[in-house]
């Protein structure tokens, strides 16, 4: 039941009103807390994974570039004055246990000669010395294509059956020879390469996980886990993107089943994943455990409030009533009286003198105030990042959201200090854009790049609207969007369009871009280029016996050779089947022809084994060159066939270079 006073009803009012509020407070606090702690959660996962990947690609870096130094900056010091082959074990042991900063980077080292025979291993390991690795992965790679190497995760061969990763360079001889390889060993389990990221924990519970691209764990909290599969639990289409190449954030679920938020970022040389798990729990008990303790606060403050907001309010109605009695003595004749019906005595006291005025001026205040505070909150809790600026650029406000993504406070927009984060080649298209659209009055639609603090340089989309008062502007309000993935995405998306899938090469469409490019530039300046042509001799065999996946491993290894045959600015492309071009600009015909038998010299001498069995291929080779009456580019593409046909008519493994070109 109602009180029967104005006192009694403001005190309830009052009370009631502000339990409301803190309420409302409380539970807007925690759905958009909620939400934010997810936001700042997923860039901070990103982060800590970007970081991750980082430290782990200048760690394989660091020891690449250690084995290289060693194996090439000291010729002789490892191999001695005669092969490795020839030399002893024990020569071999000790140069090199002379190279103390192997055991600073690896948990082992080791020489192997041209024959797979390890001849040296530091520190020592019954059993080691001794042993053939020639049909290890590592060594194969590193003796057919001749580059540096970090191997897939393996069992050792010894007795204490360790899982590792093998880190391995070639070493060659004076004339550039394979004679060996020089390797470091990284212990999955105990090793110090991955301690400290087992170690690693993303707040109370959040934690980062290693693996490579098809799955297999190599740092993992659980130690059980290392060199297992990927838990059916951990499975989602994030991880699968993830191992496919994707890098961001996504949410899935942990081992236990728990949902949380995980970050994925490739370690590229390896092929490796690094994973950052963050229980969604985790990211939201913050926000209730604040809330929680806000509550309390709450109940507290108004319980401890309202003797004192009776005590105020019966003061401050005492006016009222002493106002009250001298409207009585004006209401009667000198003023008309206003008749309230109602059982409130103080409010039928001073109703006759403010309801009229007070009634008008409260709606509209009220009115006024509604507007405001919603504005307020909708900048404030908005997730999409917002600003208001002046006609002139002048920043006056910028919500949470944008702060967060740029790094910049409120206070460093307003001094302006937003100009120095664009990247220069947008400034001066975004200010004539600005002042077009505040001078034509329309929105403003622009991409740019932006300096967003520890995040690097982003793509940011902005829009603009100018706010109209009567017809006329007052103002802009625009909006940001990171747009830095859709970029990376769709620049991904042209990359693959035009690049083979199994090779890295280009496909034919990527090459005949890069031909009608090459035309374009003959026919505008004259410049000159080549253009080999060669299918393979004996490729059948390679498929019919060892299948499709024997005939891929050639072609990449073929792939591998002719980057190492061409200058930088060449293109190399697969064609389709077993049909490469090799395309030169700026190349004359001498040079080309150098290259189509060094190309010819270095396909010869690959081969792949199956089932104890060693396969070889060659190359029949067409070279052309621009002439003067070429009409199209595709002239050039038919010279070169028929020249790589005659090189086959002629016996194969040959190279014929069209007569125009001599």
């Amino acid at each position: 039941m109602l009180p029967k006073t104005l006192l009694g009803r403001l005190i309830l009012g009052t009370g009631v009103g502000w339990s409301v509020l803190v309420i409302a407070i409380l539970w807007v606090s925690l759905r958009g807390g909620s939400g934010l702690a997810e936001e700042i959660n997923r860039a901070h996962l990103d982060y800590e994974a970007s970081l991750i990947a980082r430290d782990i690609q200048q760690s394989i870096s660091l020891r690449l570039d250690t084995l290289g130094t060693i194996a090439s900056s000291q010729p002789g010091a490892l191999q001695g004055d005669v092969p490795l082959v020839e030399d002893s074990y024990e020569d071999v042991q000790a140069r090199l246990s002379d190279h103390t900063a192997l055991l600073e980077l690896f948990d082992s080292a080791f020489v192997v000669d041209a024959e797979g025979d390890v001849m040296g291993f530091t520190p020592s390991l019954p059993g080691a010395v001794g042993l053939n690795v020639a049909d290890r992965e590592y060594f194969r790679f590193i003796k057919e294509v001749g580059r540096p190497f970090v191997g897939r995760p393996i069992i050792s061969k010894l007795h204490d059956s360790r899982s590792l990763v093998v880190i391995g360079v070639p070493l060659t001889d004076a004339q550039g020879r394979f004679t060996g390889m020089l390797g470091g060993v990284v212990n999955l389990r105990d090793g110090r390469f991955f301690l400290d990221l087992r170690s690693l924990r993303i707040g109370k519970e959040g934690y980062a996980v290693l693996m490579t691209s098809d799955g297999t764990v190599l740092s993992h909290p659980d130690s059980s886990l290392i060199m297992q599969h990927i838990p059916s639990t951990l499975e989602s289409p994030v991880l699968e993107q993830a191992l496919d190449g994707w890098q961001g954030t996504g949410t899935g679920h942990l081992i236990n089943g728990e949902p949380a938020l995980m970050s994925y970022h490739q370690v590229w040389e390896p092929d490796w994943v690094v994973g950052v798990f963050l229980p969604q729990s985790q990211t939201r008990q913050p926000i209730i455990d604040y809330v929680r303790r806000q509550w309390w606060v709450a109940v507290v403050v108004v319980l401890s409030m309202l003797p004192l907001l009776w005590w105020l309010l019966h003061l401050g109605l005492s006016p009222l009533r002493r106002l009250a009695r001298q409207i009585a003595l004006v209401g009667q004749g000198k003023i008309s009286r206003i008749s309230l019906d109602t059982s409130l005595k103080e409010l039928r006291r001073i109703a006759q003198t403010f309801n009229d005025v007070e009634h008008e001026r409260g709606r509209e205040r009220t009115e006024r105030q509604r507007r405001q505070a919603y504005l307020d909150a909708v900048l404030s809790s908005s997730p999409l990042p917002m600003f208001l600026a002046d006609l002139d650029g002048r920043i006056s406000y910028v919500n949470p959201a944008l702060e967060v993504l740029t790094g910049l406070s409120a206070s460093a927009f307003q001094r302006r200090e937003w100009l120095r984060r664009l990247h220069p080649d947008d400034r001066p298209v975004l200010f004539a854009l600005w002042r077009h659209a505040v001078n034509g009055t329309h929105e403003l639609h622009r991409q740019m790049r932006f300096a967003c603090g520890e995040r690097g340089m982003m793509w940011l989309e902005l829009y603009t609207s100018q706010v109209m008062n009567n017809g006329q502007p007052q103002g802009v309000v625009g909006f940001v969007k990171d747009i830095t993935h859709l970029r990376e995405q769709q620049k991904r998306q042209l990359w693959e369009a035009e690049h083979d899938p199994l090779t890295g090469l280009l496909n034919r469409r990527g090459f005949e871009r890069r031909l009608e490019e090459t035309f374009h530039v003959f026919r505008e300046r004259g410049e000159n280029a080549s253009l080999i042509l060669f299918d393979l001799d004996s490729f059948k065999p390679i498929n019919d016996d060892g299948g499709h996946a024997l005939g891929d491993k050639m072609l990449c290894a073929i792939a591998r050779c002719l980057e190492g045959c061409v200058r930088r600015d060449d293109h190399l492309a697969r064609l389709g089947g077993d049909e490469f071009a090799i395309l030169l600009p700026g190349c004359g015909n001498a040079q080309a022809v150098r290259i189509a038998e060094e190309v010819r010299h270095a396909v010869g001498e690959l081969s792949v084994t199956h089932n104890g069995k060693q396969y070889r291929v060659t190359a029949s080779l067409g070279v052309s060159c621009w002439a003067a009456d070429d009409g199209e580019a595709q002239a050039m593409v038919k010279r070169a066939d028929a020249a790589s046909y005659e090189a086959k008519a002629q016996g194969k493994n040959r190279m014929v270079a069209d007569a125009r070109c001599e």
